[in-house]
């Protein structure tokens, strides 16, 4: 019989880590006197579709809270209004509207723009799963088409590159996968094949898991640290999955959540994780070190959301507040330390 969720921490080895706050704070960005917005780290966010513009808002929001320089994000005409109004801070790629592959490009075009000054892309928020979102994909990624087998299996030819690749490669800037980009992935044929190694930190809850892997979600709970490990290693990437105690792995290192908040079990928590990682990456930490300092400061955040509203009463959007109030504490910490 599979095993299912427990509420034990998994154990990790001899090379994993606990997301502690003497970790979080060795980790933390610096900014030096004289810094302006761009050199501190721009983050363009891709994402947001008609009836999901607020996950594209929330990760705006909680890059903003996170120490982004500026947050650009990338979102249909028609949605910027939404976003404005959750984060007025924010600037805008207005995408154009359409499904072929020649839009698709132009709004890839868009995007690069931005992403030439910016320092790091979150890519997938709320973006869809249409033949709109697919395109943008593949003129992202440079690569698009069905899957023929799963997990890791053999592909066939099915999947192109394109000629120069995408933007998103071409860039070799440090790249969050998340949402329904993650969807997208697991359609595609040897993916991990198409992207430079150490380029992307991909943030998969237990269905995108199991849909990444070909694997049952009970496959993918069962032994966390071994799944989460593995996959990093196999895909040469960073993979940090959303499961009770998180996981974070590079294929080397491994990083476990201290804490395991129930009231992130909410709408919208992922997408606020994935702007904070997106925001740490654009100052500069690894996919790895970047996790490490999310896996402890997001519980954190919610812990101190539940002492005003409880377990059932937190919602995502309280969340990138209590997330400043973390990292000041840390920063806090850390001057003290060094005084």
């Amino acid at each position: 019989m599979p095993r299912t969720a427990t509420s034990a921490r998994p154990k990790g080895g001899d090379n994993d880590h606990l997301a502690t706050a003497a970790l979080a704070a060795g980790l933390l960005p610096r900014r030096e006197f004289g810094a302006h917005k761009w050199g501190v780290g721009g983050l363009v966010a891709v994402g947001g579709s008609p009836g999901m513009a607020g996950s594209v808002a929330l990760s705006a929001l909680a890059a903003s809270r996170s120490g982004a320089g500026i947050v650009v994000v990338a979102v249909p005409r028609g949605l910027a209004a939404t976003v404005t109004a959750v984060v007025p801070e924010a600037v805008f790629v207005l995408l154009p509207d359409g499904e072929t592959s020649g839009t698709a490009r132009r709004a890839a075009d868009l995007i690069e723009e931005k992403l030439e000054r910016s320092a790091a892309l979150l890519i997938g928020p709320g973006l869809g799963q249409d033949d709109t979102a697919s395109a943008l994909l593949s003129a992202g990624f440079g690569f698009g088409g069905r899957r023929t087998s799963i997990g890791f299996g053999v592909a066939n030819d099915s999947t192109t590159a394109g000629a120069e690749g995408g933007l998103f490669t071409r860039s070799h800037k440090p790249l969050v996968v998340d949402a329904d980009a993650l969807n997208w992935l697991a359609e595609q044929d040897q993916w991990w094949e198409r992207l430079p190694a150490g380029q992307a930190i991909l943030t998969p809850h237990v269905g995108e898991m199991s849909r990444l892997l070909g694997q049952t979600p009970a496959e993918v709970i069962a032994d966390p640290v071994a799944t989460v490990k593995a996959a990093a290693k196999r895909w040469r990437q960073t993979v940090l999955l959303k499961y009770g105690y998180s996981v974070a792995s590079d294929g080397e290192q491994v990083i476990i959540a201290e804490e395991a908040p129930r009231s992130l079990a909410s709408a919208g928590t992922g997408d606020v994780l994935a702007g904070m990682i997106g925001a740490l990456l654009a100052q500069g930490l690894r996919p790895i070190d970047a996790a490490a300092v999310a896996l402890y400061v997001g519980p954190g955040a919610a812990r101190r959301v539940e002492a005003r509203v409880g377990t059932l009463g937190l919602i995502a959007s309280d969340l990138p507040y209590a997330i400043a109030e973390e990292l000041a504490e840390l920063e806090r910490g850390r001057t003290t330390t060094n005084d």
